[in-house]
């Protein structure tokens, strides 16, 4: 089942919502605004929930989901993201294809691409901001503003990281929860400006307390961010040319790398084979073909046009991956 609950008709441009769906392509979009793609990465079936407040360029969130997941992701231009990890024990999360912690907290302007490997049922909170309107707050509470002299803190430099201590940890992620929380409860507050501006101005004290610019640093080394972008490169290869169904040793002689290069640029950045990868970005690329083209011909024609000629793998690859068959999915997307 996919829907989109509205718990607040919009006043002005506020509102919040909570949105489910079985697709974790759709989950991908269920957040205003931003560019992003997801790819299911665990077996299972998929299960998808975001509760997001949006107002303006105000945008808190947070979303989960029942199965592991890549996500290729850039927020709105002009804004500038904070995530953080719900739970205590982010073991598996990955941000730019490096391990991240639970006191991580993971930072990147609209203007930067960012990749998240998130493990099934990891939540995460999100919150994005008028980069101009951070700016303020953080002149007025650091004397620092994020575009600044200090070049190292800009947005537009690529993803940064800043360790946070327990104490304000507890504080970010308590105010987080509470934003979302109270607005399930009474979204009717939304409809007033007062309160949308309190809400507001809260949001910043905690964040501008708990942002440090100079505590910002770069997400990996330029060793690893070469890894990363191979493996990039990889993904955009194979998404753009499914009917050459890309090997690994096609991919070797395209990226000018060997076979041993390329398999330790995956286990670094995604911890799993070109091979592995390559079949789970596949069966998702079937899968969304299958929900989002039903009339494109028959399931066999469809897996063939992603590189699947056998159709008896194919079929027990998917289902291990989805928890349904080629032919349930088909189905449920008719009905």
């Amino acid at each position: 089942m996919e829907h989109a609950m509205l718990v607040q008709p919009k006043a002005d441009n506020a509102c919040f919502r909570v949105k489910h769906t079985r697709e974790v392509h759709v989950h991908a979009r269920n957040l205003d605004a931003w560019d992003q793609e997801y790819e299911q990465t665990s077996p299972g079936v998929f299960h998808g929930e975001v509760r997001e407040l949006f107002d303006d360029k105000l945008q808190v969130f947070e979303e989960v989901a029942s199965c592991a997941t890549a996500q290729y992701c850039r927020a709105w231009p002009g804004g500038v993201w904070i995530g953080l990890s719900v739970q205590d024990n982010a073991e598996g999360l990955r941000f730019m294809g490096r391990p991240t912690q639970a006191q991580d907290l993971m930072l990147a302007g609209g203007e930067d691409a960012f990749d998240l490997q998130v493990p099934a049922g990891q939540g995460l909170y999100g919150l994005v901001l008028g980069h101009q309107e951070l700016d303020r707050h953080l002149r007025e509470v650091h004397g620092v503003a994020w575009l600044g002299a200090d070049a190292a803190s800009r947005v537009g430099d690529g993803p940064r990281v800043q360790r946070l201590t327990p104490w304000q940890r507890w504080r970010l992620v308590g105010m987080l929860r509470e934003v979302l929380r109270s607005l399930q409860e009474a979204p009717g507050v939304l409809a007033h400006e007062a309160s949308r501006l309190a809400l507001r101005e809260a949001l910043l004290s905690v964040l501008c307390d708990t942002l440090a610019p100079q505590a910002l640093q770069p997400v990996g080394t330029e060793r690893h961010q070469r890894r990363q972008d191979l493996v990039h490169r990889v993904r955009q290869l194979v998404l753009d040319q499914p009917q050459e169904a890309i090997g690994i040793q096609q991919l070797c002689a395209a990226l000018h790398v060997t076979r041993r290069t390329l398999q330790n640029c995956f286990q670094d950045v995604l911890g799993i084979s070109p091979a592995a990868y390559l079949r789970t970005v596949r069966l998702n690329a079937v899968r969304r073909a299958l929900r989002e083209q039903p009339g494109t011909g028959t399931i066999a024609d469809v897996a063939a046009q992603w590189g699947f000629w056998h159709m008896g793998h194919f079929s027990q690859d998917y289902k291990a991956l989805f928890g349904e068959s080629p032919s349930q999915t088909r189905a449920a997307t008719r009905h």
